[in-house]
């Protein structure tokens, strides 16, 4: 399977096998993210106390290893080769445009998500909230494809990323009551003192801990998958995953009685 390779060209050339444009949109990300990094040398604003292209900084990361993995994915399923390059193509353009919300509003100064203060951030909040739905959608579809078509793997590499994508679909449902509450803290405002990098609050219930746990086991548990596979002990990615799962359960319940994840 090669998963073994350390050779970052071989890892590029498979998401490109499996979708372009997850594979050069992906890219396009990280050009992205060395302007955003250029721009925070430059620019000392602040939003909610931390510099104000921190978070398109940290959204162009996650997305571009998020295209690259669904590029790698669609590898693997086999199902109609237009409907897979229909999936990663609309995945891609998704992502793109939720993040020239990200990136646009910070130039603006303004807050990407919710913000409501005038109706041109209540559109661009919006429009961001319907393509994240129609991307849910899109990786419920090939969840959907990993459990009922053939796909060339080993069993434990196949439960890892069915598992993987299960609970990247629920991290996103989660999001989704951030956007309900219109907060991603529980128990006060938004902002405050938090933790390095990550901005996490220290003073109460941080719902993007477990929505960060749970979109990154689409990465975790499909290699872990194929690395315990590959060592001949595939049936330990569903402990892998038990792991994984209890760490998104118990960070949403700790969010959500208001207790910060670091106390």
């Amino acid at each position: 399977m090669g998963t073994s390779s350390l050779n970052p060209l071989y890892w590029f050339e498979r998401v490109l096998n499996g979708n372009q444009a997850c594979g050069y949109i992906g890219l396009l990300h990280w050009v992205a993210l060395a302007m955003v990094l250029t721009a925070m040398l430059f620019d000392s604003r602040e939003l909610l106390g931390v510099n104000i292209w921190l978070k398109p900084a940290k959204f162009l990361i996650s997305s571009a290893i998020y295209l690259w993995t669904v590029g790698w994915l669609l590898n693997f399923v086999e199902t109609a080769a237009s409907a897979r390059a229909a999936l990663g193509t609309a995945v891609s353009i998704l992502i793109l445009l939720e993040n020239a919300g990200v990136s646009g509003q910070a130039l603006r100064g303004e807050r990407s998500h919710f913000n409501v203060t005038s109706a041109l951030n209540a559109s661009i909040f919006s429009l961001m909230g319907i393509m994240i739905l129609i991307n849910t959608i899109l990786l419920g579809l090939l969840l959907w494809w990993f459990l009922t078509k053939p796909v060339a793997m080993p069993l434990g590499a196949l439960w890892g990323c069915r598992l993987g994508l299960l609970l990247a679909v629920l991290a996103s449902i989660e999001g989704g009551i951030m956007a309900s509450m219109a907060s991603h803290t529980v128990g006060a405002p938004d902002g405050g003192p938090g933790v390095p990098i990550l901005n996490w609050s220290k003073q109460a219930g941080d719902l993007r801990a477990a929505h960060f746990i749970g979109l990154h086991g689409l990465q975790v548990l499909p290699l872990g998958g194929f690395l315990l596979s590959e060592i001949g002990a595939g049936g330990g990615v569903f402990v892998l995953a038990l792991i994984h799962y209890a760490a998104f359960i118990l960070t949403f319940l700790q969010a959500m009685a208001k207790k910060p994840l670091l106390f």
